[in-house]
């Protein structure tokens, strides 16, 4: 299925009517997340009657109860007279009356609203009973329902090859692969998606886009918070497991991949598995890891990692992580992507940096010494989303003074706000798209490529907070003469 465009509160295809079932319905990512994204998805006419929502958790509550908290938690968010839509289209059941309980519930609510048994199940829960719910869901008859069946599945999705494959198991053991959204927020993102129409929309673009004119890629996920309440899972996961393992790989196979023969997510996805497979298990020596001590961040003192709550007494858990991944194809060959990802790092920001190689003869420097900087394409997806390019030019005067200006293009001042991530993929597991949502061969590649590096034994770096990370990050791009584009725009 092709792409859509939304626009929030307007979807340009109707969807059909159908039951929207939320496991982790009282946790932060239904109340943060997922509830406002579907209020203001659920705003569009066409449909405003065809979607009921049930959420499922542990807590007992009524349906009276579970709707004044989604409205309190509405209203935080910023999302104000939610009263009507919550009691005309929100439910609740707890799942400690058991699954059997839960399909009577989600068939009496198909029957009272005319739903017609198309269902959508959303997991936010906690790794440890996604085999329990999956099965329960299975054995109950809860995954048959007469029509369609989709069901979201959150990261992470294993913690390493062998888990991951026996989830995609346990998955297939109920359903289709089509019939399973693997849900990556950062593939929601409108820069993310532009990827693929500046590549292969712009032969400007395209043309250059291989080894014969790109020297390097790079890409940064910087974040300038710490682990916040997350220590139980981070610092048993560490950063290549939360960030490297699918947003970065997942960027990374969007910049390289070839182009697809359709514009359909299964044509889409192929050519990201093609670019994973012609990858090599990362070289663990030309693997940098860190873990942040005390500093200083916007401008306020931030602890050291493991001095935050919850980590456990001399943690080697990393915060940091820097690759060089090579591609061994035909296009890439050669050529190296950096990846570099960590908290508490001097700015939040993720950015593609695309790093085209110099001029093969330096003709400028013939009226004597002449700086001159590489053209680079900065692809920024968050925050202040936009494009930006670099070039040189001369200085007006005698000789040739060179320097480096920039085109640049912003989301914002084109377009204004754009479409929450989530608003995006709710939107596509409604309609049925899975463009953006990660196969099941995606993930276990994915998880292949890191495998050397999950479970080092040496002690990582130590690195300021407020700094851009390790001494020997900056040495794993040093080696070859090439230096970490700082984002700047």
């Amino acid at each position: 299925m092709s792409r859509q465009a939304y626009t929030p509160g307007v979807l340009s295809v109707g969807i059909e009517p159908h039951l929207f079932v939320v496991f982790g319905g009282t946790g932060d990512l239904a109340r943060q997340m997922l509830l406002p994204a579907l209020f203001q998805l659920l705003q569009g006419r066409e449909f405003h009657d065809s979607v009921e929502l049930l959420a499922v958790a542990t807590r007992p509550m009524t349906d009276a109860e579970y709707r004044k908290m989604a409205v309190e938690a509405l209203a935080e968010g910023g999302v104000p007279d939610c009263e009507e839509w919550a009691e005309r289209h929100l439910h609740y059941q707890s799942i400690k009356d058991g699954f059997e309980a839960l399909r009577e519930r989600i068939e009496e609510i198909e029957a009272a609203e005319g739903l017609g048994g198309n269902r959508a199940f959303y997991l936010a829960i906690p790794p440890a009973v996604f085999d329990d719910t999956v099965d329960g869901l299975g054995k109950s008859g809860a995954f048959s329902g007469g029509g369609w069946t989709r069901v979201v599945v959150e990261k992470p999705f294993g913690f390493d090859l062998d888990s991951a494959h026996h989830l995609n198991s346990l998955l297939h053991g109920w359903l289709d692969e089509n019939e399973i959204f693997r849900i990556d927020h950062y593939l929601a993102k409108e820069t993310v998606q532009n990827l693929l129409a500046l590549r292969f929309a712009n032969p400007l673009f395209e043309s250059s886009w291989s080894r014969d004119r790109i020297d390097s890629v790079q890409i940064t996920v910087a974040e300038d918070f710490g682990i916040g309440s997350r220590a139980g899972y981070f610092d048993k996961a560490g950063i290549v497991r939360d960030i490297v393992q699918n947003h970065a790989l997942q960027v990374l196979t969007l910049v390289a991949m070839e182009p697809p023969v359709k514009a359909t997510s299964d044509a889409i996805r192929d050519e990201k598995v093609k670019v994973l497979r012609a990858m090599y298990p990362v070289d663990p020596a030309a693997t940098v890891r860190g873990q942040y001590g005390e500093g200083g961040v916007g401008g306020e003192k931030a602890a050291a990692y493991l001095e935050e709550e919850g980590v456990g007494d001399g943690s080697t858990t990393e915060t940091y992580a820097a690759f060089k991944f090579e591609i061994d194809n035909w296009r890439w060959k050669g050529v190296p992507f950096y990846v570099r990802t960590g908290k508490r790092l001097k700015r939040r920001v993720t950015q593609v940096s695309v790093v085209f190689k110099e001029p093969p003869v330096f003709l400028f420097s013939i009226d004597g010494p002449c700086s001159m900087h590489p053209n680079v394409f900065d692809i920024r997806l968050q925050p202040e989303e936009g494009f930006a390019l670099s070039f040189e030019m001369k200085v007006p005067g005698e000789g040739y003074d060179l320097r480096t200006q920039r085109l640049r293009f912003d989301y914002d001042e084109e377009f204004g706000e754009l479409p929450g991530a989530y608003f995006t993929l709710l939107a596509d597991v409604m309609i049925g798209d899975q463009t953006l949502f990660v196969r099941s061969d995606e993930v276990e590649e994915a998880w292949r490529i890191v495998a050397p590096v999950l479970d080092p034994r040496t002690t990582p770096d130590l690195y300021e907070a407020g700094s851009w990370g390790p001494a020997r990050a900056e040495e794993l791009l040093g080696r070859s003469g090439r230096q970490w584009q700082t984002p700047d725009f």
